[in-house]
């Protein structure tokens, strides 16, 4: 049973590492269109497209995601200051 939660705890790490890179690039290409659009954040969601939509909510809404997206979040932070 140990070794069962080893290997997932490590699965699990190894997928939280691929993930920060992911996420960053998601959350610096949304704050760029952001920026392009002069939008507000409403009006930007609303005329995404299904897909988009889809995107966005399986990569910033899934628990899974968390810890990866906020590492993500404050190196985007630190990095553009």
């Amino acid at each position: 049973m140990e070794l069962v939660f080893i290997v997932c705890l490590s699965v699990y790490a190894v997928y939280f590492l691929i993930m920060i890179p992911v996420q960053y690039a998601y959350i610096s290409e949304t704050k760029e269109r952001f920026k392009e659009l002069n939008q507000s954040h409403n009006e930007i969601y609303d005329n995404m497209s299904f897909e988009e939509q889809q995107l966005q909510y399986n990569l910033q809404g899934n628990l899974l995601n968390l810890p990866s997206n906020i590492v993500a979040a404050i190196l985007y932070k630190v990095r553009n200051r």
